[in-house]
């Protein structure tokens, strides 16, 4: 397989974590979305990473999905329950640090894209606003060591990857210390081998 996105995107990293995670082989394409853009549109129409470019040549898009499918080949071993109260928590939970990390692109893209001269300081901070309170949400629900407690699920690769890019570029957003049961998740991630594999 053939994973499209540099690993500086949350949502590639998440997704290169969890083939790792799940043992699944894969090279990595180290494509960017502005430099790279035709080529990305090549096998995804909206121009976004992550793609996963599968053994048969179909290509799944949207990290969410692609995640679904890996989950599918994974069975039991799945890093999230089958069904009932579980399930949904750990959904809850990486709904909202995937939410997150897509504000952390959109207030990127607006410091970094966006003209001086357009900037509106007061969507900045509405933006920077909704990924603070989901941070403060999922700092709140650390039961220890991981998210939920003693096993790993994607709501903890979620959270460590949205929170590990925004270190990277804006680190404002998620100084250490300020969500601090949140760091330890943070730290207990970025000591697995996928994560080390998947460093930018």
């Amino acid at each position: 397989m053939e994973l499209i996105g540099s690993y500086g995107s949350p949502f590639v990293r998440r997704v290169a974590v969890t083939l790792h995670l799940y043992g699944m082989a894969f090279t990595q394409l180290p494509l960017g979305t502005v430099p790279d853009a035709a080529a990305i549109r090549a096998k995804n129409p909206l121009g976004r990473v992550p793609a996963l470019v599968l053994d048969d040549g179909e290509v799944l898009i949207d990290s969410l999905f692609i995640i679904d499918w890996m989950d599918e080949q994974a069975g039991a071993r799945a890093l999230v329950p089958r069904a009932g109260a579980e399930r949904r928590r750990v959904n809850r939970l990486t709904a909202l640090a995937q939410g997150a990390a897509e504000k952390y692109v959109i207030a990127y893209y607006e410091l970094t894209r966006r003209p001086g001269t357009h900037l509106w300081p007061p969507w900045r901070d509405w933006v920077e606003g909704q990924i603070a309170g989901a941070l403060a949400a999922l700092d709140a629900a650390v039961a220890g060591p991981w998210l939920l407690g003693a096993a790993l699920t994607h709501a903890d690769i979620a959270a460590a990857c949205a929170v590990l890019a925004m270190r990277a570029d804006m680190p404002h957003l998620a100084p250490e210390g300020r969500f601090p049961h949140l760091d330890v998740v943070v730290r207990e991630a970025a000591g697995l081998p996928a994560f080390a594999a998947t460093a930018v």
